[in-house]
């Protein structure tokens, strides 16, 4: 990736990050970014049969594309890329979890969703999918992931042009209960098993 365009980025990132109240996890430690509020979608039903209803508190989940964009500079083979940003994710999930459970409203929240393209592989995660409905919002937010791949990926511009129809956004899910489950202080079982 062009320096020049990084360090653009990081500039228009960090604006980015203000506008929107997110919270850093641990910043430059923590590929997750969250914000709380209020869920506005459809009803969802998580794999583990808990409801996020509209007016649910909830943590908005987001991957800090810009931290994993440093963190990819000069990979050029997709699979490495693949493995990297599976492995930080699979680091960041209990780290994430330990903050959450210190949040002064963590009792109030249902559960975490997120939006994104990277669905592909969340469901041995814990993680439930949906639809999103394709309003002018998730247009906007597509149009800005697939603007994030061309930047991140070694054969970004290909691969967006490649996969055009295969790129569809999707919600991420999963209730409070089962994260506290595969990745609280007391986890019953083994994350990420099957990926």
């Amino acid at each position: 990736m062009n320096a020049s365009l990084l360090w653009l980025w990081g500039h228009w990132d960090s604006i980015y990050q203000r506008c929107t109240r997110l919270q850093y996890v641990d910043k430059g430690n923590n590929i997750f970014r969250i914000v709380l509020l209020r869920y506005r979608g459809e009803p969802l039903v998580t794999s583990d049969e808990h409801m996020i209803c509209p007016g649910d508190l909830i943590v908005k989940l987001h991957i800090h594309n810009y931290y994993f964009a440093t963190l990819c500079k000069g990979v050029k083979d997709e699979l490495r890329l693949v493995l990297l940003l599976r492995r930080h994710i699979m680091q960041s999930m209990p780290k994430m979890t330990a903050y959450l459970e210190k949040l002064e409203r963590w009792e109030e929240v249902k559960g975490i969703v997120g939006t994104t393209m990277l669905h592909k592989g969340v469901e041995p995660l814990g993680f439930s999918i949906s639809d999103v409905p394709m309003n002018w919002f998730f247009r906007y937010k597509r149009w800005y992931l697939r603007l994030m791949l061309r930047i991140i990926h070694p054969d970004g511009k290909g691969r967006v042009q490649r996969l055009k129809q295969d790129m569809p956004l999707k919600r991420v899910y999963m209730s409070k209960e089962q994260l506290l489950y595969r990745y609280g202080s007391g986890a019953h079982q083994p994350t990420g098993e099957g990926l």
